[in-house]
C-alpha cells in the first residue's frame, strides 16, 4: 500500500539537497576580482563564470566540489560551502617575450596554424547538446534602453568536426525561458528580437569564413583569421599557465591596407587581438579580440574549458559602440555563459533563432531565475534593471513587455482595446501624437504623414505617433500600411474603425485629424496641429520639459 513511500522519499531528499551557491573568486596577491574565471563542478559538464566583479552563482547538489581555473592562476578545488564567499586563486609566474632566451625559436604564426589544424583533435567532433545562459543589454549615450535574459540550448550535430560559416547554418537554437524589459533604444525599430547567432559566433573555433574575402570587413561577426591568415602579422608575447597547462599568448594584428573610394582612400577596419594556446596540445584556451572603424569599436571574447579530455566554451562575450548620425552613441553588451553539456541522441532537437513572434509563445515561469545556474549580475546590471523599470523587478518588467507586445502588434484586431491599454501604460511618461486617418488619404495627407514619422524619431525618447484608421476593412487597412511604410520609425498603428466612440470623443468630423495629448492624458489644444507645421515642435518641447 505505502510501496510509492520511499522513491517518492528519495526524489524529495534529492531535490532538497540542491541550491543555489554564491561566492567570489579575487586574486589572492592583490585582492582584485578575478573576471571570467571557469567554475565547475567537478566529475560533470556543469559549470558557471565569474562575473567582472569576480561573483558567480551556481546551482549546485551536495556533496560536491568545484574547480576554478582561469588564464594566468593556478587552478583550485573547493569542496565546502563556507570556502565559497572568498575563494583567492595564486597568480602563476609569467614568462615574458623579452627575458626568454630559450623561446627565441618560437613561430608563433605557426603555433596559430597548428592550433586551427588540431581542433578536431581538442574539441568534441560528437553531436551535442549545450546549454546556455544569455544576457544582452544596450544604451544610447549614457541612458540604458534595453535588457534580454534567457535560457539557451544549441545542438551542434557535428561538434567541432569543421567551422561553420554561421552560427544556426547546422545547428539547432532555442529558447527555453526568457524575461526581458521594452526596448526604449534608438536602434529599437532595427534591433534583432534576440542575437544569439551574433554572440555564438564569437566562438572562433566554431565559426570561421570559409573564403578569403576582397577586404576586412568591420561588420562581419565571424572570424576571417583562419582562411585571411596572410592579411595579419603574429607575435608571441608570453608563456602562463591555464588548469596546470603552459600557454602561449600569441598576438596578431591586421596589415594595414585602404581601399580606392570616389572620395580617395579610405583605411579598412584594424583587427587586432591575442590567442591563448596551450603548449601540449595546441588547444585555444581563450581568445581577445577588438575591431575598430573610424570611431567604431566592437571587442569579442571567449573562453574554454575542458570536460572529459575535450575543451568546449563556456563563456563568449561581444560588446560594441557605433556612433550614428545624429552624434548619438549606441552601444551593445552580449554574454553567452555555459552551464551544462550533454551527450546522446536523446538530447537532440530541431529549432531556429526565434523571432519577435516565437518569443511572446514563450511560457513564463518566475521561479526559475531564483532556481537555476544564471550569470551574476553586477552592481552596474542591477543599476541598469532600475533604471528601465523605474523600480521594477525584471520579472515585472517582463509583464509589461509582454503587454506592450500585445497592445502594438497587429494593432488591427482589437484595435480600440489595444489603444485604451497603450494609452494608459503611457500616462505620465510619453507625450501621445493621434493622427485619425482613412483610406481616402490624398497627397497632402500622405505628406503629413511623412512628417509624422519625422516627429517620432526627433523626439522618440518622451513622445509617440500613434495612427488610428478609421479604415472598416482589415486588409485594405494592411496594404495602406505597407504602401505608406507606417510600420518604421517606431510609428504606433490601430485600427479603430468608422464607428469607434474615438471620433465623439475627440470631436473628428473629418480626416486626416490630430490630437495631441499630453503626458497626464490631456488633450492640449493649439491652434494648428499639422505634423509639417514648426509651431507644433516648439509645443511637443514645452511639454517635454513640462
Amino acid at each position: 500500500m505505502y510501496r510509492w513511500l520511499i522513491p517518492f522519499m528519495l526524489v524529495s531528499a534529492t531535490a532538497f539537497c540542491q541550491q543555489v551557491v554564491e561566492g567570489k573568486v579575487v586574486d589572492k596577491e592583490t585582492g582584485k576580482p578575478v573576471p571570467f574565471a571557469s567554475i565547475g563542478i567537478v566529475g560533470t559538464s556543469k559549470g558557471t563564470s565569474s562575473n567582472l566583479n569576480g561573483q558567480f552563482s551556481l546551482l549546485v547538489e551536495e556533496p560536491f566540489s568545484i574547480k576554478i581555473s582561469c588564464v594566468g592562476y593556478e587552478s583550485l578545488i573547493i569542496n565546502s560551502l563556507e570556502n565559497l564567499n572568498l575563494i583567492q586563486l595564486k597568480p602563476a609566474s609569467i614568462e615574458l617575450n623579452e627575458i626568454i632566451v630559450y623561446r627565441k625559436l618560437i613561430d608563433p604564426s605557426r603555433i596559430v596554424r597548428r592550433a586551427f589544424s588540431n581542433v578536431a583533435n581538442n574539441y568534441s567532433t560528437q553531436p551535442f547538446l549545450q546549454k546556455f545562459f544569455y544576457r544582452h543589454y544596450c544604451k544610447d549615450d549614457s541612458e540604458y534602453g534595453r535588457l534580454i535574459e534567457a535560457s539557451v540550448d544549441v545542438w551542434k550535430h557535428r561538434g567541432y568536426k569543421s567551422a561553420q560559416r554561421m552560427a544556426g547554418e547546422k545547428e539547432e537554437i532555442r529558447v527555453t525561458q526568457l524575461r526581458r524589459s521594452l526596448d526604449n533604444t534608438i536602434a529599437a525599430q532595427g534591433h534583432e528580437p534576440i542575437a544569439i547567432s551574433n554572440i555564438l559566433q564569437a566562438d572562433v573555433v566554431g565559426y570561421q569564413v570559409q573564403e578569403k574575402g576582397k577586404q576586412l570587413s568591420f561588420y562581419n561577426t565571424v572570424s576571417n583569421l583562419r582562411v585571411d591568415f596572410d592579411r595579419y602579422s603574429f607575435a608571441y608575447d608570453a608563456t602562463t599557465v591555464y588548469d596546470g597547462q603552459e600557454v602561449y599568448l600569441i598576438a596578431y594584428t591586421s596589415r594595414k591596407d585602404s581601399i580606392l573610394t570616389t572620395s580617395g582612400y579610405i583605411d579598412l577596419p584594424v583587427i587586432s587581438g591575442t590567442l591563448y594556446i596551450t603548449t601540449d596540445r595546441y588547444a585555444i584556451v581563450k581568445t581577445e579580440e577588438t575591431k575598430s572603424e573610424g570611431a567604431n569599436i566592437i571587442r569579442t571574447s571567449a573562453y574554454y574549458r575542458k570536460t572529459d579530455n575535450k575543451y568546449y566554451p563556456y563563456h563568449f562575450i561581444r560588446e560594441g559602440e557605433n556612433h550614428v548620425s545624429n552624434k548619438s552613441v549606441h552601444q551593445y553588451h552580449i554574454e553567452l555563459m555555459s552551464t551544462e553539456i550533454k551527450h546522446g541522441v536523446e538530447e537532440r532537437f530541431v529549432g531556429r533563432e526565434p523571432g519577435k513572434d516565437d518569443l511572446l509563445k514563450i511560457p513564463y515561469d518566475s521561479s526559475y531565475w531564483k532556481t537555476n545556474t544564471i550569470l551574476k549580475t553586477t552592481p552596474l546590471e542591477d543599476k541598469i534593471i532600475r533604471d528601465l523599470g523605474g523600480g521594477e523587478s525584471l520579472n515585472q518588467q517582463f509583464i509589461r513587455y509582454q503587454q506592450y507586445e500585445w497592445s502594438t502588434t497587429d494593432g488591427g484586431q482589437n484595435g480600440v482595446e489595444k489603444f485604451n491599454w497603450f494609452k494608459e501604460h503611457n500616462k505620465g511618461n510619453r507625450i501621445l501624437f493621434l493622427v485619425f486617418w482613412d483610406s481616402t488619404c490624398d497627397l497632402p495627407c500622405v505628406v503629413e504623414l511623412e512628417h509624422a514619422k519625422r516627429l517620432q524619431k526627433q523626439f522618440r525618447r518622451d513622445f509617440s505617433v500613434v495612427m488610428l484608421s478609421l479604415e472598416n476593412d482589415e486588409v485594405r487597412w494592411k496594404q495602406l500600411l505597407t504602401k505608406y511604410n507606417l510600420f518604421s520609425d517606431g510609428t504606433i498603428n490601430y485600427r479603430i474603425g468608422s464607428d469607434a466612440e474615438f471620433k465623439r470623443l475627440y470631436k473628428i468630423k473629418e480626416t486626416p485629424a490630430y490630437i495631441l495629448l499630453s503626458k497626464d492624458g490631456d488633450v492640449h489644444n493649439i491652434e494648428t496641429l499639422r505634423p509639417g507645421n514648426a509651431l507644433l515642435e516648439n509645443e511637443i518641447r514645452v511639454l517635454i520639459e513640462q
